[in-house]
This record gives structure tokens, sequence and C-alpha cells, in this order.
């Protein structure tokens, strides 16, 4: 009994707020962006000027790879180390982890003009173990 008188009070409090709008909440997301200005740029550019050109170079077709963070991590470590053999983990978004028979190393990269997709990746940090 005490349930149904709550279920109609619940009703009737509805039902007298004038107000038959059904409020629907959309999920919160969070929207990439880009490096802040000023983040370090180490690999395969230096400056955001050339960060940008490298992405007008991407966007018309030119070096893909700089689009996939693993196979940043892996041609940074081939050209910069000399490693031969390195297998990438990423461990977080903009983060990868690289074993090579040489040692083990984490670098952290970054979107330095557009996030997402078509953005292309620069390693802004490389800590070798």
């Amino acid at each position: 009994m005490a349930l149904t008188t709550a279920v109609l009070a619940l009703v009737a409090g509805c039902a007298g707020s004038g107000n038959s709008r059904t409020r629907i909440e959309t999920p919160q997301t969070t929207v990439p962006q880009a490096a802040p200005t000023g983040t370090a740029l180490l690999w395969p550019v230096t400056e955001q000027a050339a960060a940008q050109t490298l992405q007008d170079d991407v966007d018309r077709g030119s070096q893909p790879w700089t689009l996939d963070p693993e196979e940043v991590a892996l041609t940074y470590a081939t050209t910069t180390w000399g490693w031969t053999d390195p297998e990438p983990h990423s461990t977080a978004p903009g983060t990868v982890a690289l074993t090579d028979p040489q040692g083990s190393a984490t670098l952290t990269l970054v979107q330095p003009v557009r996030a997402g997709a078509t953005g292309i990746w620069v390693v802004s940090t490389a800590t070798r173990d």
C-alpha cells in the first residue's frame, strides 16, 4: 500500500508540473587537442613551422607513416640509435615503449599541428633505459 501511494504521488507530481519534455543527457566526449604551443619537438622535426610543413606534406599524401605513433617511434629508434629490431608497445595515448636486443626506451609523442587520425606525430621526449 505504501509503495502504491509513493508511485501515485510521484506520477501526480510529474503530471502537475506542466513540463512534458524529457531531458536526454548526451555523454561527454573528449575532443582531441593538438600539443600546446611551446611543446618540445625532438624528431622528425624540431620546430613548429617545420611541423606545419610536414603536416601539409602528409595532407597531400606524403609520409603517411607519421600518422602512426608506433611507426614514428620505430623509425626514430632505428634512425637515431641504430636499433635493428625494436618492438613497440603503446602504453598510453602518445606514449610508446620500445624493446630491442640493444635496450629499451620510452618515447613521448605529440601531435603539434592537429589532433586525431589525420594529425602527424612527433617525438617529444625519448628516454633509454
